[in-house]
């Protein structure tokens, strides 16, 4: 996603945040270090209220992603890979390469999020209650803060429409009673508009009745019903994929280039010749050991092209890149948009059997809607 720069890892899962994230970062603290708690602590320290609004942050940051930790740790239990857990202006999602298989995994991941958030407003409510007892008002302030902001998130995400975990648990629920998938996506997205609607119309109310932070709630509401209107496109897309299968839809017997070549006589062998964005890279016995792709090389000065082969700078051979034949190609399109750089390796049995693209699945879809006139 751009505009991320990532900031950690945990349990191998990368970190990201949005510039997005880091203005309200900033306006959080800001805010909390000069108007929350010199109102509701005014007998502390100018520095102390400050240090405040900076720990409240760091840790408000640090609930965010433990709710996004969570959602990430039971979907990789299940076996869906996690691409990165992104932080932005209106909080955190987890990007999932693969969608949950069934109503069941999806209603436990789903619900994670949540349940993490109450858990930690439950920890901060102890914490106050301690700091309570040993007379230690900083440390109810910035505890008391998180109990409500954490005990909020968790509630406000239990909303039932997309793109909210309360949407996702409304449709693994649907989808386990119906069997439908598509009916189930349907009523969660509808859901997700509702509540969109409903909150653009609290959003007005408040500010012409001269609460003016309702802007925020218009401003939210109207993302929320953008993310509904993409998850209604995402259904019909998958509707229009049903069935159809990478083998059908992939290119076989691709160009490979070896491991040794030079990226000079990668460019200009491979890249001009046949004006596509990657290759599979082979070794002497043709064992498929990843892929090269053009985005790559650009990063390189070209004044090193000559100096470095295709194995320093290619792809590692790994389940992020690669597909099977059988594989459903709605499952696989997450992948297309990773750092693979649109194009997947297809292999049977460890062995290279195709490449698949955009424009492979772009093709495969215009045929089949072309043959269902």
């Amino acid at each position: 996603m751009k505009g991320n720069i990532q900031i950690a890892r945990i349990f191998g899962i990368p970190i990201t945040i949005n510039y997005s994230w880091i203005v309200i970062f900033l306006l959080l603290t800001w805010a909390l270090a000069f108007f929350y708690f010199p109102l509701t602590y005014p007998a502390l320290s100018r520095a102390t209220q400050i240090l405040m609004g900076v720990v409240t942050s760091i840790l408000f940051f640090g609930s965010v992603v433990f709710h996004e930790l969570l959602h990430s740790i039971v979907a990789r239990h299940y076996g869906l890979p996690i691409e990165a857990i992104n932080l932005w202006i209106f909080g955190g999602v987890s990007r999932l390469s693969e969608e949950p298989r069934t109503p069941g995994i999806e209603f436990r991941m789903s619900i994670a999020g949540p349940l993490s958030s109450f858990f930690l407003a439950g920890a901060f409510a102890l914490i106050t209650y301690f700091g309570t007892l040993l007379r230690a008002p900083a440390i109810i302030g910035v505890a008391f803060y998180l109990a409500f902001i954490n005990a909020f998130l968790g509630a406000f995400n239990l909303l039932p429409g997309f793109p909210l975990d309360g949407g996702r648990v409304l449709r693994s629920v649907v989808w386990y009673f119906t069997g439908d998938f598509w009916r189930a996506t349907r009523v969660a997205t509808i859901g997700g508009r509702i509540i969109a609607y409903l909150m653009i119309l609290l959003g007005f109310v408040a500010v012409f009745s001269g609460v003016f932070t309702g802007l925020w709630l218009i401003f939210l509401g109207w993302f929320l019903l953008q993310a509904a209107a993409a998850s209604y496109e995402q259904m019909v897309l998958k509707q229009a994929l049903e069935g159809l299968t990478v083998g059908e839809a992939m290119t076989g017997n691709p160009a490979t280039v070896r491991e040794d070549l030079s990226l000079l006589e990668l460019v200009t062998g491979y890249f001009k010749r046949y004006r596509w964005s990657a290759f599979p890279v082979v070794d002497e016995a043709d064992t498929l050991l990843g892929l090269v792709t053009i985005r790559g090389i650009r990063k390189i000065p070209r004044e090193r092209w000559d100096g470095l082969v295709v194995k320093q700078v290619m792809i590692p051979l790994s389940d992020e890149i690669v597909v099977s034949p059988d594989d459903d190609i709605y499952r696989i399109l997450p992948k297309l948009e990773n750092k693979s750089g649109g194009r997947l390796l297809v292999t049977e049995d460890g062995h290279l059997a195709g490449i698949i693209t955009r424009e492979d699945v772009t093709r495969a879809l215009r045929t089949r809607m072309e043959l269902e006139r």
